[in-house]
């Protein structure tokens, strides 16, 4: 085919095309498009694939401080001179968020201050100097250590198992570590007597480690005297100054 077919052939069809074209308009032009929903196609379009679920949010119980009893104790080491054989229980501990390795292991750590985000926005940090800026998560927490399964730390780098919270706390309250050491502080379980070693609730067991003060509360009274019972034999009444003489039957 030479080209002047090829220019002839195109000319045909676009004479071919423009009357059809005018056919065709007017009919279009005589159609009522006002109550077509022209935005369908473009809906569909959008909502083609299902919308993404919103993440619930996680809802955990308050941290509490608790002992756990199902716990064996550990006998702990001599913190101080003459201090007697302790076997501690530890803490209940949070189970949603220990260990560290759950989530650690697969992401860095950010060491820097901030305003914590979930899922450890539930703690609180009022414990002494956190309130200057001097106290952070890893002022206590190693989570390279127990084999990559997170543990305490002490000041000095020393790696303590979470067992082993007593032993941190006495870095900075020595004479409550002392009293609870003897016997003057904490909770006591068990025997006093015997070869065995006295067991003791461990520092967190009482109180929560992030926020460690204790609630005010009020005291109840005390035991009543139950009336009527024999008094002893070698039991002798009190005179108060406002009478000089009593009759005890």
């Amino acid at each position: 085919m030479n080209q002047y077919n090829i220019w002839r052939y195109a000319l045909y069809s676009l004479f071919w095309f423009i009357g059809l074209l005018s056919l065709i308009t007017p009919t279009l032009a005589a159609i009522d498009t006002s109550s077509w929903d022209w935005g369908t196609m473009e809906d569909m379009t959008a909502t083609s694939a299902p919308p993404k679920p919103k993440p619930k949010p996680v809802t955990r119980p308050p941290i509490v401080a608790a002992p756990d009893l199902n716990a064996t104790p550990k006998q702990t080491k001599a913190l101080f001179p003459n201090m007697p054989h302790l076997e501690v229980i530890p803490s209940v501990q949070d189970k949603t968020l220990h260990p560290c390795s759950n989530c650690h292991q697969w992401t860095e750590s950010d060491t820097k201050p901030r305003t914590l985000k979930a899922p450890h926005d539930a703690l609180v940090l009022k414990h002494g100097l956190h309130g200057k800026g001097k106290f952070w998560c890893f002022t206590c927490h190693d989570l390279t250590g127990n084999k990559g399964k997170g543990s305490l730390r002490t000041l000095t780098g020393v790696t303590l198992e979470y067992n082993e919270a007593h032993i941190l706390c006495v870095q900075c309250h020595a004479q409550k570590g002392r009293d609870w050491a003897y016997g003057a502080h904490g909770k006591r379980v068990g025997t006093w007597l015997g070869s065995k070693p006295r067991r003791v609730y461990t520092c967190t067991a009482c109180h929560q480690q992030h926020t460690p003060a204790l609630q005010s509360r009020t005291a109840t009274s005390g035991p009543q005297i139950r009336q009527g019972l024999p008094r002893p034999a070698h039991w002798v009444p009190k005179l108060s100054k406002s009478h000089k003489s009593t009759s005890i039957k």
